[in-house]
């Protein structure tokens, strides 16, 4: 009989991820210290035992993110895995279905993960939940005008300024996450094996204005230097082609760049020719935890009442009839014993609260039972987007 757990066995864990991933061995000491830097910040490991034996374990990030118009406590679902002998035993159904009851039990709303078959996780309840931009080109293609009265200064790591202009626009922007030192430290000093990564504050008047995340890589060819940019942040076009024209000053060192981007970052009006490569892909994947702790979610659209019957095979707590409507700039959800106009599983919900899909392309798709009382009611979508690594 299997048992679930908080867990302190790190090297069984080390050692299911190093098998499960294909982790090679130069990269395995990142991987621990990815863990380690985890561990001392809040997050927590969660496992099957058989017997007092770890055969499956994953990682539970603790988040603030913004969903809608509202920042909510979120679990970050990383490194699942399982020991060889123990696939297709069930371990990690058991597993996920267990930790839906942890994260509830520790007040978060929703789940969010990085998964390696989109499938695999729908059938537990998680739904795809944002796409991100991912553009390659050479910096000298950038044809953006520099502001002379804004400056740039590169850190290793972000200052006070920094830290809290981030999180001000992470209260405002796409799905962000409230970041503190530890979240920063994963997420710049602990993301891969990079030459060297850090943080460009620009500042005009002695008040920052725009930052952006910085690794220098190098590249498969002889004297090929690549740099990633994430995190993008500004307060005005000015900024953003300041902003790009740094970037574009870059083409005496660095030969290629590449930028993670949401999908509706606008990049061409300040190119010369074609990227290399640009690509739109399937990211994070979101699941409720709690339906009725969705209820005073802040919205910026009204919703007539719509009577929703929800099917969650893992939590019976989010099983059931749910009226929701959104007035006053505030989504309601309420349990109710009403006849349903609609019906669907877990994760299309959660999908469709999040706004990167709606009701209507979830009926179009067959994912969603419609019934006769139904009027068309539907929730707007929104791009969404999250870069946390865990």
């Amino acid at each position: 009989m299997y048992e679930y757990r908080k867990s302190d066995d790190v090297e069984a864990l080390m050692e299911m991820a190093f098998f499960s991933f294909a982790v090679k061995r130069t990269e395995q000491e990142l991987i621990k210290r990815f863990i380690d830097t985890g561990l001392s910040s809040g997050t927590e490991i969660y496992g099957v035992y058989d017997s007092n034996k770890l055969v499956a374990a994953y990682l539970l990030y603790p988040f603030q993110i913004r969903f809608r118009n509202s920042m909510i406590p979120m679990g970050g679902i990383g490194l699942v895995c399982s020991r060889p002998d123990y696939r297709g035993k069930g371990t990690i159904r058991f597993m996920l279905e267990k930790s839906i009851e942890t994260m509830r039990a520790k007040g978060m709303v929703v789940s969010m993960l990085y998964p390696f078959n989109v499938s695999f996780y729908r059938k537990y309840g998680w739904e795809l939940f944002f796409r991100k931009k991912l553009v390659l080109l050479s910096p000298g293609s950038l044809i953006a005008k520099e502001n002379p009265s804004i400056t740039a200064e590169y850190l290793k790591f972000p200052d006070e300024v920094c830290k809290e202009f981030y999180n001000e626009h992470a209260r405002k922007e796409y799905n962000l996450a409230l970041r503190d030192d530890h979240h920063w430290k994963r997420h710049l000093e602990l993301s891969n094996n990079e030459a060297a990564n850090g943080v460009v504050k620009f500042e005009r008047d002695g008040k920052i204005v725009g930052m952006m995340a910085l690794y220098l890589s190098s590249g498969e060819a002889m004297f090929e230097s690549i740099v990633t940019v994430k995190d993008f942040i500004y307060n005005d076009n000015e900024t953003k082609e300041t902003m790009l024209n740094y970037l574009k000053r870059l083409s005496l060192q660095v030969t290629k760049l590449r930028m993670v981007l949401p999908e509706d970052f606008l990049l061409w009006p300040y190119l010369s020719d074609q990227p290399s490569e640009e690509k739109i892909g399937n990211a994070g994947m979101i699941r409720i935890v709690s339906v009725e702790k969705l209820d005073g979610l802040s919205v910026d659209f009204e919703l007539e009442p719509l009577i929703v019957s929800v099917n969650d095979k893992f939590s019976e707590e989010n099983t059931g009839n749910f009226e929701i409507k959104a007035e006053g700039g505030f989504l309601r959800i309420s349990r109710t014993t009403k006849s349903p106009d609609i019906e669907c599983d877990i994760s299309c919900l959660s999908s469709v609260i999040s706004g990167f899909t709606n009701f209507k392309e979830m009926i179009e798709a067959g994912r969603v039972q419609v019934f006769e009382g139904y009027r068309g009611q539907d929730m707007p979508k929104v791009t969404t987007f999250n870069l946390e690594p865990f």
